[in-house]
């Protein structure tokens, strides 16, 4: 075996010619048939073969007699073998000769070992192996399959992984997408809400400054009311004092006259009593009382925004898109029936209705006669004709015969208001049990009704003549 290498009188060049020329039996030499890999501490046995020192002891261990030679399998009745030098110097240089090639081996695709093209793929390992790799003994019990099947199942599977990790991005940027619609949504709620609060409190400020000056101005013209009444009577009951004080001297000189002349002395002399201040002032005092009421639900709750409901709006009544105002037609129009609409009375309810708290809403009312609104508990009977009444769960105010009136119940109440009216003001106090009614250009009282609720009731609306209309005011 060593006679193939020749004579070591040139190493370095022996070498290097059998590196460029046999570099595969070179190895081949210097490769025990049991490791597969360069001698280490080589031996030789009686039929001549090689291996390491370590290979045929554990070949041999356990065994007593007949050892047989694991590469041509001839029996020995000994264990007998003898160190290898010149081997051993062959394959120190074999091995010097074969590392500084092994970059060039694994860039060329090659062993860097056994300098055989990776043909396979020890999966126990996870790495690519030549053929010699899979003979040698580190590889034997392994699981080894050619390099194309593995690589094919390495291409399934980072297939799989590219197409779950490309599922992932795009969830994560459907998800980036969505966050940043729903962000972009939530800041422009938040604006519009900024922009509403900002205008709510400008309307609120203005509300409130005009009630002031009107509130103010109502007060200082019941003072100079007051003033003047209270001059008015003293003139008067000084007047009066000093026809008293005449009258009492002149019956004390006719006391003193005979008595024929006592007798033709007249008592009957009455006079009459100035109305006092209080009383005159009290029902305007009253009066301002409430609005001062109304004032501080105002304080409480906003102006209702209301809206009319068309599946209420009888058939003769023509709402406006926006559902803010109502005008009676001059014939039936086709809507579905349902067991909400008013089928006979010309009458329309608000979608809002109200359980509790305090609400007031604001009516453009027209000139002419024909119109009338309040509230109406929910189950105020829609089908048939019905009575403005309060037993029929209404509380209302109307326009009818040029007059205005409160509608109670055996008989109505006129309204003194003294002026045409173009806008009503209503107010709600449900656990207040009231419904007043204001003139909401001077918030004169126009009249109240105490109701012990005990449902939801709605605002009502009520057009019978096609010469007039009712307005939700904004």
């Amino acid at each position: 075996m060593l006679n193939k290498i020749g004579p070591r009188t040139n190493p370095s060049g022996a070498l290097a010619m059998a590196a460029v020329f046999l570099p595969g039996n070179l190895q081949d030499e210097a490769t025990c048939s049991v490791c597969l890999e360069f001698f280490k501490d080589p031996v030789s046995i009686e039929c001549g073969h090689n291996f390491c020192r370590a290979c045929i002891t554990k070949s041999w261990r356990g065994l007593e007699m007949d050892f047989p030679c694991p590469q041509c399998r001839e029996i020995f009745q000994q264990k007998n073998f003898r160190p290898n030098r010149q081997l051993a110097n062959m394959c120190e240089i074999i091995s010097q000769f074969a590392v500084p090639g092994a970059k060039e081996a694994l860039e060329e695709g090659l062993c860097e070992k056994h300098r055989e093209a990776f043909k396979l793929f020890c999966r126990d390992d996870q790495r690519s192996i030549c053929v010699v790799c899979d003979r040698s003994r580190e590889h034997r019990p392994h699981t080894v399959v050619p390099i194309e099947e593995a690589a094919q199942e390495y291409k399934e599977k980072i297939k799989s992984r590219l197409d779950f990790l490309k599922k992932e991005r795009q969830e994560l940027l459907e998800f980036k997408s969505k966050d940043d619609k729903k962000s972009q949504e939530l800041l422009k709620t938040i604006e519009l809400e900024r922009q509403m609060l900002i205008s709510e409190f400008e309307s609120l400020r203005q509300f409130l400054h005009d009630q002031e000056h009107l509130l103010l101005g109502q007060l200082e013209k019941m003072e100079k009311g007051i003033a003047k009444k209270q001059n008015e009577n003293l003139i008067e009951l000084s007047k009066e004092i000093s026809l008293l004080n005449q009258l009492i001297t002149d019956l004390k000189e006719k006391i003193q006259q005979p008595v024929l002349e006592l007798l033709k002395v007249s008592t009957g002399l009455k006079f009459q009593k100035p109305v006092p201040v209080s009383s005159d002032m009290k029902s305007s005092i009253s009066n301002f009382s409430l609005k001062t009421v109304v004032l501080k639900g105002v304080l409480k709750k906003f102006k209702e925004d209301l809206t009319l409901d068309p599946d209420t709006a009888n058939q003769l009544l023509i709402l406006s898109t926006d559902l803010k105002s109502v005008r009676m037609g001059c014939r039936k129009q086709e809507l579905p029936d349902n067991p909400k609409r008013f089928d006979t009375n010309s009458r329309v309810l608000a979608l809002e209705g109200f359980k509790s708290g305090r609400h007031y809403w604001e009516v453009e009312v027209g000139a002419s006669d024909g119109w009338a609104f309040g509230v109406a508990r929910e189950s105020v009977r829609r089908k048939g004709l019905t009575q403005f009444s309060p037993e029929e769960g209404i509380w209302a105010v109307q326009q009818n015969g040029g007059r205005y009136w409160a509608v109670t119940s055996p008989q109505r109440t006129p309204l003194c208001i003294g002026e045409r009216l173009s806008k009503v003001r209503v107010y709600l106090d449900y656990e207040g049990e009231e419904v007043s009614f204001y003139n909401a250009e001077n918030m004169q009282h126009m009249f109240t009704f105490n109701v012990a609720f005990n449902e939801r009731v709605f605002p009502l609306f009520s057009v019978c003549s096609t010469i007039t209309y009712i307005k939700l005011c904004p």
